[in-house]
């Protein structure tokens, strides 16, 4: 849950990454965000997947991904730019679920999560999303759930984000140990369904 902004498409010129990459770092570095590059073989082709360990998952393998995202830190995820050797966007998480069959590459949509940033931080993305959909994606589709991209309003962005702040609230205020009751005799099945008809008794006002 929460604003996200959700976008796609291709470069008009796989040769013009390099240049996307350096103008990219430049722009992090000039705002001190950071900022994590990938140089994967294209020649290879690409067999990552997820190997979970005692100590977490690891991607192994080739995710056959160049390119760089930007992050404006504090908790605020990063805009990614990594591309195929087809020039495609993809995200990481996006191509592993791509290579494990669960994603079609046509549905591969690359998201950025803007809810825990200020809304300052999502018009500045829009604007290098625009930018960047003049010079070098001329496809890019952009799906923005603050509807910024789409209006160019901001009230229009605040009024979705304060929307699906009172939805975490509320949310929040369903799952409480209040609500929930005494759950230390619960079996898990018996939790889960506790907190099943209480989402369904909020569904009404989320």
């Amino acid at each position: 849950m929460g604003v996200s902004i959700h976008y796609r498409g291709r470069l008009d010129d796989i040769s013009m990454l390099s240049d996307l990459i350096n103008e990219l770092s430049d722009i992090a570095n000039s705002m001190g965000w950071e900022q994590t590059q990938l140089d994967d073989d294209w020649s290879e082709p690409p067999d990552a997947c997820l190997h979970h360990t005692s100590t977490g998952a690891h991607i192994q393998g080739n995710l056959g991904l160049k390119g760089i995202e930007i992050s404006p830190g504090s908790g605020g995820e990063p805009l990614s730019f990594y591309f195929n050797c087809d020039g495609e966007l993809r995200s990481v998480m996006g191509m592993l679920l791509i290579l494990e069959g669960t994603v079609s590459p046509a549905n591969a949509w690359t998201s950025v999560k803007t809810q825990f940033v200020s809304p300052d931080v999502h018009v500045w993305m829009i604007g290098l999303l625009k930018y960047l959909q003049k010079r070098y994606i001329s496809n890019l589709e952009v799906s923005d759930e603050g509807e910024y991209w789409e209006t160019g309003k901001l009230d229009t962005l605040y009024q979705r984000r304060q929307l699906i702040d009172d939805k975490i609230e509320q949310l929040s205020g369903a799952l409480s140990s209040n609500q929930l009751g005494d759950i230390k005799n619960m079996t898990p099945e018996q939790i889960a369904t506790k907190i099943e008809q209480l989402l369904l008794d909020k569904d009404t006002n989320l």
